[in-house]
Order: structure tokens, then C-alpha cells, then sequence
């Protein structure tokens, strides 16, 4: 591990460039300018910030707060380190689509270079109710125009997740699965679609959602005509989360008001 305390912007450069080469995580504290162009533009004047290199070509820039970057890199992308005008200029590069991060840095006040090991796999615990909840919150994650009628809705052989309607007046029965959806899921579903019919001059559209699809699942679903939508555990996590926020900023605001 290497650590630097306010070293200067040629020494900071040296040590950038070599922790690239030797594929190390970098974690600086500097001040600095970040200027963005690719699909889009933008600019960010200059404030002390948290920038982290990633060994696997990501570039993450952070403020003093909240957990998102303010602008990032993905991997893949071809990182850079230069003095240019008085300045280190850090340049993280993605090939295609072409797009460029520039980092233009005044002033380092903290360096660490280093090797982390990290084998270990990650699983997000999630329920098939946090799935059916980020729905019910957001349902355009599904379709744009969905509207939410019941959930939970009895039918003989069990309960339809979700049941609503989108903006054609078709009838939407949902079915989630949270780990790749298989064949069961789709005979649990065609099972439920015959207790459910749609309003007269209408269609009864049916969906799966799940992280994913099992292997040979896909035919059989365009052969009955069901729709898959496709929904990850982290999604339905931040949705979650979005709103219990937003929740929790209303009653902070109640109780400033009583």
C-alpha cells in the first residue's frame, strides 16, 4: 500500500500512472474540476472531492455527500494521468460508446494506492414481496402507463401477484419471480389465466417479471403469448428505498409543523 499526504501534482501523476499500470485501486482526496462529454455534456466547477480508480477502468468522482457519484466512469475504460498547465489531469477514456471523463485536479491532499482482494460473491437477499412492492410503487418499471388495480388478487389455484390495466384498457395480470424464472412459473401463470378474463373488446396481457429467465423458457412463453419483463433485486431495492425516503421527509415535515 502506498499513501500520500498532500504530495504535489507531479508526484501525485508518478504515482497515479505506476497504480494503473500495476492495476491497484486509487482513492484521492483532491480538489478539482470534472468535465464530462460523450451522449451528453457536462461541467462540474471546481470543490474538494473523493475520486476512486478502479483496476477494472472505472472512475467514480464523489462529493461530500450522498451515496451516488457525481460523475463515473464504467469498466472497461482506458485511464490516464498527465500535468497539463500546472494542473494533473486525470482522463478516463470509454472506447465505445466514445465518451470521456476529464478530471482536472488543483490540489491533492490525500493519496492511497493499493491491491485489494475481493473473490467473494455477492447475493442480494430479496423478497418476491419487495419485487411486488417496488411495483406497486412504481409500475411503470413494468410499462409506462400501467395503472394498478388489485394485487394479491384470489383466483383458484392461488393469488396473481399483480392485476391492473394499461393505457389501452387491456387487462395486465403479473406473475414475479424472484430468481430466474422457469418453467413452473409459467404453468403457475397460464394456471391463473383461466380465471381471469378481460373486459369485453379488450386483451388479457400476461407478464412475467424476474431477474431472469431460465434456459428454454423463452419460446415457450412467445408461444403463449405471455410477456416477460425483466426487473433485478437492486432495482426493486432503490425504489424501495427512493420512496422510504421520500416517506420519511413528509412526516419529518409533519412534525416540524405540529
Amino acid at each position: 500500500m502506498t499513501v500520500l499526504v498532500s504530495p504535489n501534482l507531479a508526484e501525485a501523476c508518478s504515482e497515479i500512472s505506476s497504480s494503473i499500470e500495476a492495476r491497484k485501486l486509487i482513492v484521492l482526496v483532491a480538489n478539482c474540476s470534472v468535465n464530462y462529454s460523450g451522449r451528453t455534456g457536462s461541467q462540474l466547477g471546481e470543490g474538494d472531492r473523493l475520486i476512486i480508480l478502479k483496476k477494472d477502468g472505472c472512475a467514480l468522482v464523489h462529493r461530500g455527500k450522498d451515496y451516488q457519484p457525481v460523475n463515473w466512469q464504467p469498466s472497461g475504460c482506458v485511464i490516464r494521468a498527465s500535468i497539463d498547465n500546472e494542473s494533473l489531469v486525470i482522463r478516463a477514456v470509454r472506447p465505445s460508446p466514445l465518451e470521456s471523463l476529464t478530471i482536472t485536479v488543483k490540489e491533492v491532499q490525500f493519496l492511497a494506492a493499493l491491491h485489494l482482494e475481493d473473490e467473494a460473491e455477492f447475493q442480494l437477499h430479496a423478497s418476491e414481496e419487495d419485487m411486488q412492492k417496488a411495483i406497486l410503487l412504481e409500475p411503470d418499471i413494468v410499462e409506462s402507463g400501467l395503472k394498478i388495480v388489485d394485487f394479491e388478487k384470489k383466483v383458484p389455484p392461488g393469488f396473481v401477484d399483480v392485476y391492473g390495466v394499461d393505457p389501452d384498457g387491456n387487462t395486465v395480470v403479473i406473475e414475479i419471480k424472484k430468481d430466474p424464472a422457469g418453467h413452473p412459473a409459467v404453468k403457475q401463470l397460464s394456471e391463473y389465466l383461466k380465471y381471469v378474463h378481460a373486459s369485453p373488446g379488450r386483451k388479457l396481457r400476461p407478464f412475467l417479471v424476474a431477474p431472469s429467465l431460465a434456459k428454454g423458457v423463452q419460446p415457450v412463453l412467445a408461444k403463449k403469448g405471455i410477456e416477460y419483463r425483466q426487473l433485478s433485486l437492486q432495482k426493486c431495492a432503490e425504489i424501495i428505498q427512493k420512496h422510504a425516503k421520500s416517506d420519511q421527509q413528509v412526516l419529518r415535515s409533519w412534525l416540524g409543523k405540529a
